[in-house]
């Protein structure tokens, strides 16, 4: 006889709990509604915990379970109702987007994964536009001329109920002409955003000034930077979701405000600590190798709290700023590595080689 499982009452439960623990939870309501066999919850509980890790935590760890809730879904079709169909499509969206993080994945896994989820959207006639987005954002580390295509094929294509809020849309355009060298048109895709003209979600805002930041620092114009470092800063260091807004802001800092960006490194370094997104764990490395290659210049030591699966760790805290800044660099550079030889080319290398570069202008 099985227990008795009360699936309506763990997920309210599950909707109190906040931060790091929440993963932890839902994957334990998981396993309860597997043993209940209620393939209702285990449906839900699995798209909870994709949101969860996409929006909050660390996108790939949705992988696995969006790969379990598609082979649930297939042999139970009906259960989730109506809405069921968009959830699926959903879910294969999560499962494929987190792939451009992840190097050890190949290109030719990535393009029987986007087959499936283009299979998937046609089938249930959603998701098109999800579709284009997908294979833009990957191509850019590959081929920028084709992403730029797949960006425009995205654009034209209309929007369903599984796009993205229109604010969110602008941002990647403007990503996209920020890549293309195009100022002009980023800034008449940023101007109802910055005039706060449109509604936009929690993340838009940080989508925008990230884009922007990057870019100037990539040119080295430290004064067109700043302003929105400032701003990311304010409202970019969240969770460990953010890792990449913290290391555009570090790179920033590193020259603008450096004892700010020693404080930010140190409170965001802990949440590095066993994710699965290395473009994430790309992005902070690089800007903290700014910060630190500035530090080490001035201060010989540094007090640090890292995780404990680091390579570097040491119980009492206290780390050479030299030989961070140099472990820093290794792996970031190891990552960058992994990336250009899975995607055929040397575009993480070069961004890398970008970090240290000195500003034009210094505050």
């Amino acid at each position: 006889m099985k227990k008795s499982f009360d699936g309506y009452g763990i997920q309210k439960k599950l909707d109190e709990i906040k931060g790091p623990g929440k993963l932890e939870a839902i994957m334990k309501a998981i396993g309860q509604a597997d043993e209940a066999e209620d393939h209702y919850y285990r449906l839900l509980f699995r798209y909870d915990y994709a949101c969860e890790a996409t929006f909050h935590d660390d996108p790939p760890k949705a992988m696995p379970v969006a790969v379990e809730f598609s082979k649930i879904f297939e042999e139970h079709l009906d259960v989730l109702g109506p809405v069921g169909k968009e959830m699926y499509v959903m879910m294969m969206e999560l499962a494929v987007d987190p792939v451009v993080s992840l190097p050890q994945i190949p290109v030719a896994q990535w393009e029987a994964m986007m087959e499936q989820f283009h299979m998937l959207v046609k089938r249930y006639n959603v998701g098109h536009r999800a579709y284009w987005w997908e294979m833009a954002q990957f191509m850019i580390y590959v081929d920028k001329q084709k992403a730029f295509e797949y960006f425009q094929k995205f654009w034209k294509t209309g929007r369903d109920r599984l796009s993205d809020c229109r604010a969110c849309e602008r941002c990647y355009a403007i990503y996209m002409y920020l890549a293309m060298g195009d100022e002009e048109n980023a800034a008449v895709h940023a101007m109802p955003i910055k005039a706060r003209h449109i509604p936009f979600c929690g993340d838009t805002p940080h989508l925008m000034l990230w884009a922007y930041l990057e870019y100037y620092m990539d040119k080295g114009n430290l004064k067109a930077a700043i302003p929105y470092a400032r701003e990311l800063k304010r409202i970019g260091h969240r969770d460990r979701s953010d890792l990449s807004y913290v290391g555009a802001v570090l790179r920033c800092l590193a020259y603008s405000d450096p004892e700010q960006s020693v404080q930010l490194m140190t409170e965001a370094f802990p949440w590095i600590g066993g994710m699965w997104n290395q473009k994430m764990v790309y992005d902070f490395y690089k800007g903290a190798w700014t910060v630190l290659h500035q530090l080490s210049q001035k201060q010989d030591s540094i007090k640090l709290k890292l995780p404990e699966q680091l390579s570097c760790y040491q119980r009492e805290g206290v780390y050479s700023t030299k030989e961070m800044e140099q472990w820093v660099y290794k792996q970031a550079e190891k990552i960058a590595e992994r990336f250009d030889m899975r995607n055929g080319t040397d575009s993480f290398r070069t961004n890398l080689g970008l970090a240290v570069k000195e500003p034009r202008i210094a505050m």
